[in-house]
């Protein structure tokens, strides 16, 4: 067990998903989730009771001759739902173990969701049933547009989410949510994400709070108002991280990321839960399954990711058991280096891409990170002086910034790359031991900005970067 930011998470080689693969259970800290065992590639079913930490395999026989396609827990404790690729729903009042599976319906599709109340189930935002999956109630669905993504329902019944594409727009996913049980259903938001991300959405413990995954971007966003208004809890940092699935949990502020790789023909198969209390923030990894080796992997952070036209830029590999690096520092298509920790020069402004591919034994990876560096010239916007008696920190800045100082710190302003006033501090209350203050930088958009500070003996002003 480890606890760290999924800004230091490294893994890859998922199995591509498209539906439901993790699900909470009834209890806290039980949940359900897709694996594989020695010998079974994929479809077993797990269940755990400790979060994810160990997981017992409850059924891997069913899953050979059905294809299991997606599961969902029911709020009835034992209570568990499978759906083939034939759309062929079943139902296990005993856990998911073995020979405890009744068919309910056919005709049902991968997008099930169940959990909110005993006994009822969703097919989509389509239809529902309040009999385990008997019998099935039509909606209207009335406001719909598209191509589904991924739906879920609240912890009230009558509320749901949605996400889909609209034919012949690539560039913008739209978010729905509906109030009366999807016989009405509006857009509440656009995402500018490519139609063909793959997303992952997911209600938490509160009613109208939402968790939501792009998984091609690696980012986990957030809502606490039925999906009005977002907020992006993370940016995973490896490139390739297989995030197959998401899934709130029965606490406050509860998120599980199901993490699926397999390489070499199956020689290679693990599976990872991340489990999170603080909305997306930080998480314990676990690794309830490990068959074969380690996987290889390519991964890599840059020292600074927003420089000036000449500057160097440190890259350090993080991949595991890599033995070639090929870099391709601006995505042209051309080797820039065969180093493992190479350093580039950027002479001209604008966004660069970064592309590292790696060799270790008999697997080939690589990872990309998109617009990754960004090159802006800055000198002279403002004229500045690192001063060695205050003290300016963390930079990059996430949520907010620590100023030490040696006199009293009287007032505090930032300004953007241009030179324009944004925000000004002037009744800090700083501890007159350390003369130290801090500000919050959480509302700021990402980017170059300038604060000048000011104290009974000097005014400076530093260059910030605050990347959330």
């Amino acid at each position: 067990m480890k606890n760290f930011t999924l800004l230091a998470v490294i893994l890859l080689f998922a199995i591509c998903s498209f539906a439901q693969e993790i699900t909470r259970g009834s209890e806290i800290g039980e949940i359900y989730f897709m694996g594989p065992t020695a010998t079974v590639m994929y479809d077993a079913i797990y269940r755990s009771t400790d979060f994810g930490e160990t997981a017992v395999c409850v059924d891997s026989v069913s899953a050979l001759s059905n294809t299991i396609e997606s599961i969902t827990a029911d709020k009835t404790i034992g209570g568990l739902y499978f759906v083939t690729m034939g759309e062929a729903l079943y139902y296990s009042d005993d856990f998911g173990q073995y020979g405890s599976w009744e068919f309910k319906h056919s005709g049902i599709n991968k997008h099930v969701n169940a959990g909110r109340n005993i006994g009822v189930i969703y097919k989509s935002f389509i239809s529902h049933s309040e009999n385990y999956g008997t019998n099935f109630t039509s909606h209207t669905c009335n406001g719909y547009f598209g191509t589904l993504k991924d739906v879920d329902i609240d912890v009230s019944n009558n509320i749901g989410y949605c996400v889909s594409k609209k034919y012949n727009v690539n560039d913008t996913l739209y978010f729905f949510n509906s109030l009366n049980n999807f016989d009405d259903i509006e857009v509440v938001k656009k995402f500018d994400f490519h139609g063909l991300d793959n997303i992952d959405i997911s209600r938490e413990n509160i009613e109208g709070n939402i968790f939501l995954c792009n998984q091609n971007s690696n980012k986990i966003f957030y809502s606490s108002n039925h999906g009005f208004d977002w907020e992006l809890k993370n940016q995973l940092t490896c490139p390739n991280l297989p995030i197959v699935g998401i899934t709130g949990g029965r606490q406050n502020g509860e998120l599980y990321l199901h993490v699926v790789y397999t390489q070499l023909m199956g020689q290679r198969r693990h599976v990872y839960i991340y489990h999170c209390l603080d909305y997306g923030e930080t998480f314990t990894a676990f690794h309830p399954i490990s068959i074969g080796p380690d996987p290889i992997y390519a991964n890599f952070i840059a020292e600074d990711t927003l420089v000036e036209p000449g500057d160097t830029v440190q890259f350090t590999d993080l991949s595991n058991d890599a033995e070639t690096w090929e870099w391709d520092f601006d995505n042209d298509g051309a080797i820039d280096s065969y180093e493992q920790n190479p350093t580039h020069i950027y002479q001209d402004t604008g966004y660069y891409t970064v592309k590292l591919s790696i060799t270790g034994g008999a697997i080939q990876d690589f990872g990309i990170r998109y617009d990754y560096i960004h090159v802006v010239n800055i000198t002279g916007i403002i004229n500045y002086k690192m001063e060695s008696n205050i003290t300016v920190y963390p930079v990059p800045s996430k949520n907010h910034l620590t100023i030490e100082a040696k006199g009293n710190i009287k007032a505090v302003s930032i300004f953007n790359s241009n030179g324009g006033l944004i925000k000004t501090f002037n009744k800090l209350h700083p501890n007159i031991k350390k003369k130290v203050s801090s500000i919050s930088t959480k509302d700021f958009d990402n980017g170059v900005y300038f604060i000048r500070i000011e104290t009974d003996e000097i005014s400076q002003t530093n260059k910030i970067i605050i990347n959330h």
